[in-house]
């Protein structure tokens, strides 16, 4: 009897200690699993989102202890992500352009550092993250000397043509302003009106005087001259001489007929159909327009043209960049360990194919009607970011302020010299009130 009970206990004991391993390894894993907020720009059915979404799976098969939790907000992303940080309610990740970022999260101290991620390998190609990307492109993604963003995708912006047009017209893209101006005037004399211009597009209208003051002036000086409360850099004479080239344009109608009120994207569609000779915009422009263009239209590009005397570079181009950060708060290393996953070659060829886009890998060939966009970043002397990062640190002088007076500008409706005069006036006005 004293055997059977001996037996009975240890038998009691045994049990519960293989119920305790049994609870314990249960929570173990369930402690063990990690959930990733993540909260995207795209929306559900764009060639992004449907990448990215592959990539997501991909990593969830080899990575089970990890769900990530997608949302698919749209443009309006940040304003979510940043309204959920002051809560300390923010996704782990987020995706925007690098410049909306830097006002919205980055320059409040509201994302997390990345620095350590430059080292570590990419999955199955043993390399460093940070030697697959674009050269110097990181350096224009520093925060306090901090890595805070991770680009994924590049895009800058320059006159589109189509290349079987140059050569009917027996010219070849100009690399200066007059050279520009010279082929306007060809193109007038054969009945085909030079420029395409959504007038209703108030940033796009906006891209004339912003490269000009590039040109004319350098970098930043635009920029610098927005944020002089007395309004005493607007005297430089090189903003005069940029608005004086977009009146000599007007004036010499270079715009297509009724360009003030065109609808976009009734001018690219115009343009892309052949009816004017180039138009300046981003360099999405072709996966826009590929729909409707005609077969053998065959895109090209050149940079802003170089402006006699100027201080700016011709090879100095734009960087409008479209990647990821972790704001405040969030995991960190989960979050790490998923963009070094997300920047494999097979991901980022895919993302690049798929939407029509630069990617920031340097190792990944442009699509064909990017590759002058592409030669663009490779020969850069420079970057600058796009409207000089007007937009991010003066959102309501650039709104309330600038594009009015540029719009008018651009219409005609408005001299250069009252242009700048309007623009120095309202411009201190605006910095009494703020």
């Amino acid at each position: 009897m004293k055997l059977i009970k001996l037996f009975t206990v240890g038998l009691m004991i045994f049990s519960l200690l293989l119920a305790t391993a049994c609870s314990n390894s249960a929570s173990s894993t369930k402690a063990d699993k990690v959930t990733l907020k993540y909260w995207s720009m795209w929306n559900k059915g764009e060639a992004q989102q449907i990448v990215i979404q592959k990539i997501i799976d991909d990593y969830e098969k080899a990575n089970p202890n990890v769900d990530i939790d997608v949302q698919w907000m749209g443009r309006q992303v940040l304003a979510k992500v940043r309204t959920a940080s002051l809560s300390n309610d923010a996704p782990d990740l987020t995706d925007k352009s690098f410049d909306e970022l830097m006002g919205t999260l980055i320059s409040k101290d509201l994302t997390e550092p990345l620095n350590d991620l430059l080292e570590k390998q990419i999955p199955n190609e043993k390399v460093p993250f940070e030697s697959v990307l674009i050269d110097n492109l990181l350096e224009k993604v520093t925060y306090k000397d901090n890595v805070v963003f991770i680009p994924y995708e590049v895009i800058n912006s320059g006159f589109h043509y189509n290349e079987k047009l140059f050569k009917e017209l027996g010219v070849s893209a100009p690399k200066t302003w007059d050279e520009f101006v010279s082929i306007g005037k060809k193109m007038k004399s054969e009945g085909i009106a030079p420029l395409a211009q959504d007038g209703n597009i108030d940033f796009y209208n906006a891209y004339y005087y912003y490269w000009l003051t590039n040109r004319i002036l350098g970098p930043s000086k635009f920029k610098e001259a927005a944020g002089d409360k007395t309004g005493a850099s607007w005297d430089d004479a090189g903003f005069l001489q940029a608005a004086e080239k977009i009146e000599e344009i007007v004036k010499a109608g270079f715009f297509m007929e009724g360009y003030q009120g065109s609808q976009y994207p009734a001018a690219q569609t115009a343009w892309a159909q052949g009816k004017s000779g180039m138009t300046l915009n981003g360099s999405w422009l072709s996966k826009e327009t590929s729909s409707y263009a005609p077969a053998g239209f065959s895109y090209r590009a050149f940079p802003f043209p170089q402006v006699e005397g100027g201080k700016g570079d011709y090879h100095s181009t734009e960087f409008y960049l479209i990647g990821w950060t972790v704001p405040k708060g969030g995991n960190v290393g989960s979050a790490k360990d998923f963009l070094a996953f997300a920047m494999q070659k097979k991901y980022q060829q895919e993302l690049s194919g798929k939407s029509s886009v630069i990617s920031s890998r340097k190792d990944i060939p442009a699509p064909e009607t990017l590759k002058d966009f592409k030669s663009m970043i490779e020969t850069s002397t420079g970057y600058h970011p796009v409207y000089d990062g007007l937009r991010e640190a003066y959102p309501e002088w650039w709104k309330t302020v600038f594009l009015p007076l540029d719009d008018k500008l651009v219409f005609g409706e408005i001299t250069a010299s009252d242009f700048i005069k309007e623009l120095k006036a309202q411009s201190i006005k605006y910095w009494q009130k703020n």
